[in-house]
């Protein structure tokens, strides 16, 4: 990592030689001081496996299906049954900084997987790092963009480990760039990320200046084209995917390409290119993914000695599935058996490196999902249920903020951006014509307010708790967890429960505070775990501090969660 950087995060990772933690809970503080075992006890190694948009009822609604790793987390696991990301703006990037720092978006800074940078005046996105390069393992030039933690302002629980143990080792691998960065945090060893235009895991020159030569190997075409031939066929006969409907729906995919089995190779030059490119919409991109990671765990030799290490790992294809087919499909089914599988046999490589009572794995997700729209719809499940096409809802938005500009004799160009969630306005330019910041924001959510598909909306001056706010919304300290002021659009919008805005006709996405997009699993699983199933309400900030406590390190003192080591350890 460039000094440059070590400098600028110095003051981040002083936070780790705290000696308490606290939580804040809806205004409330709890402090309290994690047991710390002898070393001796320590699990040697900590894996944080975060499974991108897994609902929750994934673990139920297939139970029965599950004989494999799914099978054996939920039987010799501890599971909360009630865990929640605990942010409003429920996307990837701030999921998985949230589940690695123990801290909300309006700390970790990673409000969404991309804001708009009033600095710069155009969009930024989460892991961007205009200084850094990409790093490859053979001839293909991988993705131009550079990536790095840069923008993460809170250090996470890698970081936490090397501040104490400095022999420990880090390493994060996902087939997304964001999620792997994000949960590698400040400065871990390494973190890696599937690149199509390279063909092959990589990595940028913030962690390193090459990649270690097992990943070179690793990325032979054998691993990565095993798939291509094949395509993808039902892992079971067609009877076993009745629970999921019909496999042809016109709302999925295309509309078109909607059943299994799903062809790669339809005998073009360009074949193998479009392969690599539809890797991650497959399950193939996460049994690659955690390939890579059973590949790393031997070659690193993480756990293999009395110093722990830790491995994150982000199952990223769950979530291009998800988008693709909906949460209902028969895709979406046959990705969590093929995971079941996928994960006996990575739970069965960490017996046999590591051993069975020498390590410690939490699964989560950074969001969930809503069912797609208009499938709701036709089966009479959710009659308010609609689809706002992004560029609807932009020519909409527009307007409404067009005419609260107007009123205040302010130009259209006041209007900088329009994001997923909210606006973003020219403040300045408004008060050097006389309008202050919070006139114009509060004339603009006025407006915004009376789109149909808009519920409620929330300035940066409530957010920020500034102006007084009108103490009826249940949603607002949520929306509060993923403000952050430098970042944040200056009106959020909260749109109606079962209304998705999303950029194309089909498929599915996530993004609200509803329970559809923030009830996940949260489950621990290994060394002196006792399986059980529990009620209490926990959030995703949790899971960083419970692997602190089996670890023997302690949190910086200013984190969002709790340990939840006791009620796991306890019968």
């Amino acid at each position: 990592m460039p000094a440059a950087k070590h400098t600028a995060l110095s003051w981040t990772l002083a936070l780790g030689l705290a000696a308490a933690c606290t939580r804040e809970s809806g205004g409330h503080s709890t402090v309290y001081t994690p047991e710390v075992p002898e070393a001796a006890a320590r699990p040697r190694l900590v894996v944080l496996l975060v499974v991108d948009q897994m609902r929750a009822d994934y673990l139920s609604r297939y139970a029965d299906l599950y004989t494999g790793g799914l099978a054996r987390l939920r039987q010799q696991g501890a599971l909360f049954e009630e865990a929640h990301i605990q942010h409003a703006l429920t996307f990837t990037a701030p999921g998985h900084a949230s589940a690695s720092t123990a801290t909300h978006p309006s700390h970790h800074g990673i409000i969404e997987n991309e804001w708009y940078d009033r600095s710069i005046r155009k969009k930024a996105y989460a892991a961007d790092d205009k200084d850094a390069r990409i790093v490859v393992s053979g001839q293909r030039a991988g993705s131009p963009d550079g990536r790095s933690p840069e923008q993460l302002m809170r250090p996470a629980i890698g970081d936490w480990l090397k501040e104490q143990v400095p022999r420990a080792r880090v390493f994060a691998v996902a087939f997304k760039d964001r999620a792997s960065v994000m949960m590698g945090g400040q400065h871990p060893d390494h973190a890696f990320w599937f690149d199509a235009a390279a063909a092959g895991y990589v990595s940028s020159s913030w962690y390193g200046e090459a990649l270690p030569a097992w990943v070179a190997d690793f990325n032979s075409e054998t691993n990565v084209f095993r798939r291509f031939a094949e395509g993808w066929q039902r892992l079971r006969d067609p009877a076993t995917y009745s629970r999921s409907g019909a496999d042809k729906a016109e709302f999925e995919a295309d509309g078109v390409h909607s059943e299994l089995p799903h062809k790669f190779d339809d005998g073009t030059p360009q074949a193998r290119e479009t392969f690599l490119k539809e890797l991650q919409w497959t399950p193939f991109g996460d049994e690659l993914t955690l390939a890579f990671a059973q590949r790393m765990l031997k070659e690193e030799q993480l756990g293999a000695d009395a110093d722990p290490d830790i491995l994150l790992v982000s199952c990223s294809s769950a979530d291009y599935v998800g988008h693709r087919y909906g949460p209902m499909s028969h895709e979406a089914q046959d990705y969590y058996m093929r995971l079941d599988g996928y994960l006996d046999v990575f739970l069965r490589e960490l017996d046999t490196q590591v051993g069975a009572g020498n390590y410690v794995l939490a699964l989560t997700a950074d969001h969930g999902a809503i069912p797609i729209p208009e499938l709701l719809k036709q089966t009479g499940q959710q009659k308010d249920a609609r689809r706002v096409v992004m560029a609807d809802y932009k020519k909409q938005v527009t307007e409404k903020v067009g005419l609260a500009t107007k009123a205040l004799n302010l130009p259209p160009e006041t209007l900088l951006d329009i994001g997923e969630t909210g606006v973003w306005l020219d403040v300045a330019a408004a008060e050097a014509k006389g309008v202050k910041p919070e006139q114009l924001r509060a004339a603009v959510g006025k407006e915004l307010a009376k789109l149909d598909f808009v519920a409620e909306v929330f300035t940066a001056d409530v957010l920020s708790g500034t102006a007084p706010d009108t103490g009826a919304s249940e949603f607002l300290e949520r929306y509060r967890r993923s403000f952050f002021p430098a970042r944040s659009p200056d009106v959020t919008l909260r749109f109606k429960e079962w209304t998705l805005a999303a950029s194309f006709p089909s498929g599915t996405s996530h993004g609200s505070p509803y329970r559809y997009d923030t009830h996940v699993p949260v489950l621990f699983f290994g060394a002196k775990v006792v399986a059980k199933t529990l009620a209490e309400p926990v959030g995703t900030v949790d899971v960083a501090p419970t692997l602190a406590e089996f670890l023997g390190i302690k949190p910086p003192e200013q984190i969002d969660g709790r340990s939840l080591a006791s009620l796991v350890t306890t019968r």
